[in-house]
């Protein structure tokens, strides 16, 4: 971590405005740096208690603080001095603040921190300066520095995503999903992730995905590859059909597809739940659809397999279904 970073991170540290994920780096820096934490920690508390002289020239510190931060701020070892010197402890704390929270104002003009949410609208579509392109699922928020880091290109992910990553071997693309992190140079693959997993199906190029808790918990995914993170377990698979995607690409191929499994596509798909009454969900199924919407694919899909359905307030029943053999009376 750069110094101007855990500098930037300690202020909001020491002035209780830190997030839960930047407390969790500051404490590993404390327990890494016990005695430069006591150090400074105890700077802090002289200065909110020890009143600073009135012959303290602010005009001509801040001067010299805005023009470290204009020339690229450095890390300055405060050390202790006897106890007749504690004023000036207190300057240099007060210095030592203003830096830091000069630099956190600097950074969040010139290079914010962007939050885009979904909603209930899915394919949402991002491009960030690399060229990448992301499209958000519903419900979902992806969170990114306006300007990506020169040595890597970090985003945070809550939800689904399907990312066309921009190919750059030198700037690795790296995803914080949940509880794992997918790394990849130049790729497009689909991201889903709640409290409980995280999914990677990778369309093309290779993905690595690891896990956050376990750094030696960690695979790497080829094309038609599908990885599953959940808590301790990690596995990889192959998937047959791009349908995990087809809210993205607006796609559906069914080759030989029990209903049961159909149905789950379309909730996952539409964003509706599904539920089959006095149905054989083990018909099988094959059809294609593209750019449909559900009531146009149930529409196509009755036709085939002769059910009803009826579409209610909060889910879609499925009734009668009968494999295509009409017995419905």
């Amino acid at each position: 971590m750069q110094d101007q970073d855990i500098n930037s991170l300690l202020a909001k540290y020491f002035n209780d405005e830190i997030l839960p994920d930047e407390r969790l780096v500051v404490e590993e820096w404390i327990s890494a740096n016990q005695q430069e934490y006591r150090r400074l920690k105890s700077l802090m508390d002289q200065a909110r208690d020890t009143t600073v002289k009135p012959s303290f020239d602010v005009a001509s510190g801040w001067k010299q603080v805005d023009a470290q931060i204009r020339g690229g701020v450095k890390t300055v070892k405060l050390e202790t001095k006897p106890a007749q010197h504690k004023w000036w402890l207190s300057i240099a704390a007060s210095l030592f603040l203003i830096t830091s929270f000069a630099l956190i104002y600097y950074s969040s003009y010139y290079n914010p921190l962007i939050t885009i949410s979904s909603g209930d609208l899915a394919n949402k579509q991002i491009k960030l300066e690399d060229g990448t392109i992301v499209t958000l699922n519903a419900n979902s928020r992806l969170q990114y520095f306006k300007q990506l880091a020169s040595d890597k290109r970090q985003v945070k992910l809550e939800g689904e995503a399907f990312f066309e990553v921009t190919k750059n071997p030198a700037r690795p693309f790296i995803i914080e999903a949940g509880q794992g992190k997918v790394k990849v140079l130049g790729t497009s693959f689909n991201v889903n992730t709640d409290s409980s997993k995280v999914e990677v199906v990778v369309r093309t190029g290779k993905v690595q995905l690891s896990s956050n808790a376990n750094r030696a918990l960690s695979i790497t995914l080829l094309p038609g590859n599908r990885g599953l993170l959940n808590g301790e377990n990690l596995v990889k698979d192959t998937v047959l059909s791009e349908n995990g995607y087809a809210w993205k690409t607006g796609m559906l191929v069914f080759r030989n597809e029990q209903m049961n499994t159909l149905v789950k596509v379309l909730e996952h798909t539409y964003h509706r739940k599904i539920i089959m009454e006095n149905a054989d969900s083990s018909c099988a199924v094959t059809a294609t659809f593209k750019d449909q919407s559900l009531d146009s694919v149930l529409k196509e899909l009755k036709l085939l397999l002769k059910f009803d359905y009826e579409v209610k307030k909060d889910y879609i029943l499925i009734h009668n279904l009968a494999c295509g053999n009409d017995k419905r009376q």
